[in-house]
C-alpha cells in the first residue's frame, strides 16, 4: 500500500503543469519581488492585498475602508483571470488588531457567496505601509 501511495505522489508531481505568474493587471506594482498572483493546476494563488486604492496608490485611512478596498482589489484580480469571489476556497486574513475581527467580518461576508471559504485569521505586529489589514486567497481558476 505504501508503494502505491508513493507511485501516486510521484505521478501527481510529475504531471503538474508549470505555473503561470500574473505579470500585469490593474493592480500591478513595479519592482516588487513577487507576483500579484500565480495560476497553477487550476488554482489562482493571490498575493496579500492591502487597502490601497489602485487609482491613487494611497492606503485608505481606516479599517473599514481598508477592508472594503482589500476585498475590491481581490475581486478585480480574480475577475481579470476569469474567476470571482464565489470561487475562493481559502483565505488568510492578517489584522493589526484581532479584536477588530467582528468589524472586518461584517464587511467581509458582504463580498462572499453562500459558500464560505476556509479561513485563517491572525494578529500580526505590523503590516507594510502601516496597513491595518491584509488578505490573500486561493481561488479556483476558470
Amino acid at each position: 500500500m505504501k508503494n502505491a501511495f508513493w507511485l501516486f505522489l510521484i505521478i501527481s508531481v510529475c504531471s503538474c503543469k508549470p505555473y503561470t505568474s500574473v505579470i500585469r493587471h490593474a493592480l500591478s506594482e513595479e519592482n516588487v519581488p513577487y507576483s500579484k498572483a500565480v495560476i497553477a493546476n487550476g488554482l489562482i494563488y493571490a498575493s496579500g492585498q492591502l487597502g490601497i486604492n489602485p487609482q491613487t496608490n494611497l492606503l485608505q485611512p481606516d479599517l473599514e475602508s481598508q477592508t472594503r478596498q482589500v476585498m475590491d482589489n481581490l475581486r478585480i484580480l480574480l475577475e481579470q483571470h476569469h474567476s470571482g469571489m464565489q470561487h475562493i476556497i481559502k483565505v488568510n486574513l492578517y489584522l493589526k488588531d484581532i479584536s477588530q475581527l467582528q468589524r472586518v467580518n461584517e464587511i467581509y461576508t458582504g463580498y462572499l457567496s453562500e459558500r464560505k471559504p476556509a479561513r485563517t485569521s491572525v494578529q500580526i505586529n505590523a503590516l507594510p505601509l502601516g496597513a491595518l489589514i491584509e488578505i490573500d486567497c486561493i481561488a479556483l481558476a476558470k
